[in-house]
Order: C-alpha cells, then sequence, then structure tokens
C-alpha cells in the first residue's frame, strides 16, 4: 500500500475507483465501504484508492455542535489499520484552513478526476464533503455523470438496533460502555503512549502502575473508572487493570492514566507501549485512607484477572 502526503507524490498510472472520507477508527461500517471499495476497483480493473485527511477536519474548520473533537484513532494507527486491506494506496491530504475553504467542485475536478483518474467513487450513506458538506450523496449523483465518473453508494452498517458510526462509539467510550465499543469497531479500542514517572503512591500500596502520556492530544480517554485490560509492551502481551482519574483519595491531580500489569515485573520508563480496554469495573471513587484503597484494588485485581 502506498502511501501519498503531497499531491506531487501521486504517481498511480490509469483509472482509479476511490473513496473519500476522515475514517475515524475504521470501524465495522468503514470496513464495509473499503471492501466494497476493493470489489468494485477488481471488477473495472481500476486500483483502489483511499483518501483521508489529517488533521481531523473538526479540528481546522470548528467541532460539529460545539464540542471539540476526540480521535478514535490517530493518523498512525489509521494507516496501521488500512494496511490490512489491499488498497493499492492511501492519500492523506493536509487538511489546512487554505484547503478547507476549497469547494465541492473544484475538490472533485482538480484532485478526483485530474490527480486520481477517478472511474468510480464508492461513499458510505452518510459521506459529504467539500466546503460547507457539498458534496453529499445527492449533489453527487447529479454531477457524478458530468465528472466523468460513476457513483456508488454503501448503506449503512447496522449491528442489532444500532448503526454503526464513529460518533455511536465515541459516546459508548464517554459512557464505558468498551465493550460495546469493540462490537462496533471490530477490535478492542486501545490507547498508546510513554510511560512516564508518577508519584510511586501505587509502588507503596503493593499494586505499582506505569503511567500512559498519550501521544496525541486528541486521543479520545475513556471515561474515569477502572478497567479489565490488556497491555502490549515490546511485542509481549500481558493481562492488567487501568485506573482514568484523578485519584481523589490523595488529592485531585491532573487526570492520570496508570496501568497495573499482571506478573510485569521491569522498568519501562520511556518506552511506548499501546492499552487495549477490555471491560468497565467500577466507577473512580475517594477512600477515606490508603488501606480502603488498598482492599478495593485487590477486589479489582481478582475480577480482572477472572476475565
Amino acid at each position: 500500500m502506498k502511501i501519498f502526503r503531497q499531491f506531487e507524490e501521486v504517481d498511480l498510472q490509469g483509472p482509479t475507483a476511490l473513496t473519500v472520507g476522515t475514517f475515524d477508527g475504521v470501524h465495522l461500517g468503514h470496513q464495509q465501504v473499503i471492501r466494497e471499495l476493493i470489489d468494485t476497483a477488481g471488477k473495472c480493473h481500476c486500483s483502489p484508492v483511499l483518501i483521508t485527511f489529517y488533521p481531523h477536519p473538526q479540528t481546522v474548520v470548528g467541532p460539529k455542535h460545539g464540542k471539540p473533537i476526540h480521535l478514535l484513532t490517530t493518523l498512525e494507527e489509521k494507516l496501521e489499520l488500512l494496511q490490512s486491506f489491499d488498497i493499492a494506496a492511501v492519500m492523506v491530504i493536509p487538511f489546512t484552513p487554505e484547503f478547507a475553504r476549497t469547494g465541492y467542485r473544484d475538490f472533485v475536478k482538480n484532485i478526483l478526476v485530474k490527480r486520481f483518474g477517478v472511474r468510480v467513487m464508492v461513499i458510505g450513506h452518510d459521506h459529504a464533503f467539500g466546503r460547507n458538506r457539498e458534496g453529499h450523496e445527492a449533489q453527487l449523483k447529479k454531477d457524478a455523470k458530468d465528472f466523468g465518473f460513476s457513483l456508488q453508494v454503501v448503506p449503512p452498517y447496522r449491528l442489532g438496533r444500532h448503526t454503526v458510526s464513529s460518533t455511536l462509539i465515541r459516546e459508548s467510550l464517554a459512557g464505558g460502555d468498551v465493550e460495546q465499543a469493540q462490537r462496533l469497531l471490530g477490535r478492542a479500542y486501545s490507547i498508546r503512549g510513554k510511560v512516564v514517572s508518577g508519584s510511586n503512591r501505587g509502588q507503596k500500596l503493593s499494586f505499582p502502575t506505569a503511567n500512559v502520556e498519550i501521544d496525541n492530544p486528541h486521543k479520545l480517554v475513556p471515561k474515569r473508572g477502572v478497567y479489565a485490560v490488556d497491555v502490549t509492551i515490546q511485542n509481549q502481551h500481558y493481562h492488567g487493570m487501568m485506573n482514568i482519574g484523578h485519584r481523589p483519595t490523595f488529592k485531585f491531580d491532573p487526570l492520570t492514566l496508570e496501568v497495573h500489569i499482571f506478573k510485569f515485573f521491569g522498568s519501562i520508563y520511556d518506552e511506548q507501549i499501546e492499552v487495549r480496554f477490555k471491560k468497565f469495573i467500577r466507577e473512580e471513587k475517594q477512600f477515606q485512607n490508603p488501606e480502603e484503597l488498598k482492599k478495593q484494588l485487590m477486589l479489582d485485581e481478582q475480577i480482572c484477572r477472572a476475565l
């Protein structure tokens, strides 16, 4: 899979079947669009191409409904996930304030048609692009023939009574429902970051923890509380439990992410680790003293180990 980060790098030969979107999360709905893209490209003898944006458009043009955007996947995570599909190329368009002013017709004519030679465009049912989201399904259906390509719209991906969407996954994680998020993503939700020094309070309670500093400030952190997790350190996998919160038993610190890793005794300061969320165990709670906290942590560990 080729990755282009500037238009000048594009060196594709022949026509393309392409899709455009942020693809935050690369969830089951996105995966359905990508599979349809690849299938369509095979039928029309085109190269399957995915166009996405960095940074997320809402960080540039402003969030919807006044709420700041929180990412399900960083750019690096997104590209890793896309590598598992048989896509010929991914174009990461730098989403600048100047680019945000690009009109829908200019985008289609100068980028999709001239740069990428689009023959078939595949989009999700609710997708729109261009300034003020002018390039929506109804408009594309009107204009596709004039631009010289055909349009294929993929229906929504439903899981039970839910239509899978990035918004629904963000809401699930904000409510601590990491199991629902896993069903919608098709994999466990995860965060990555560097292990940094902390207060060593966990060590004093016989529950040493790794304090995780997330790589991307826009990455979504699930609801505060205790979670059963899996941890990857240098390609080795461990079980553990993570606390997300302000450590109210001691004082209300800034938000911290601390993971206690079962059966691990090494030093991992400055190491990059990945934490995958399995189950929400309990809410963050303020205890009367450290001994009460330690008793609760022992109960939390029993629950997490039993999963």
